[in-house]
């Protein structure tokens, strides 16, 4: 014989405000202009010069004036450009380990400039650029 109590269901009314509600939808799989700032926080005018970029290494999807990009690959993308400068410093000091050693195989030795971006003051006794007199 079955027991009618464990059978027995209870029915009620919740009311849950609207603002006590969180409502996600899965992130889309193409990013264009309009749906890039709510994804990732980067504007659409630099999303655009991003992909229109010489190099850019992702296929870009055109409809119209609307460019896509699939998210995944564009925000691994981005992490890459994020550790990007680290290697570009590794490379600039190798270059000048590189350009050191081809001066000291020539009996030379580099010599450091202050590049201050301001026009100087020749040193004395120096000539300006006028051509000799004839």
């Amino acid at each position: 014989m079955i027991d009618q109590s464990a059978m027995a269901t209870a029915t009620a009314t919740l009311a849950i405000p609207l603002d006590g509600l969180t409502i996600t939808a899965p992130q889309p799989e193409m990013l264009s202009q309009k749906n890039v700032e709510a994804v990732t926080g980067i504007p659409a005018r630099v999303f655009l010069d991003t992909i229109r970029a010489p190099g850019f290494p992702l296929p870009v999807t055109k409809l119209g004036k609307l460019r896509l990009v699939e998210r995944e690959a564009f925000v691994a993308c981005l992490r890459a450009l994020a550790g990007e400068p680290a290697s570009r410093r590794s490379a600039e000091a190798d270059e000048r380990t590189r350009v050191a050693a081809v001066l000291a195989a020539a009996g030379l030795e580099p010599i450091a400039s202050t590049r201050t971006g301001r026009a100087s003051i020749p040193p004395e006794g120096a000539r300006r650029g006028r051509l000799p007199p004839k």
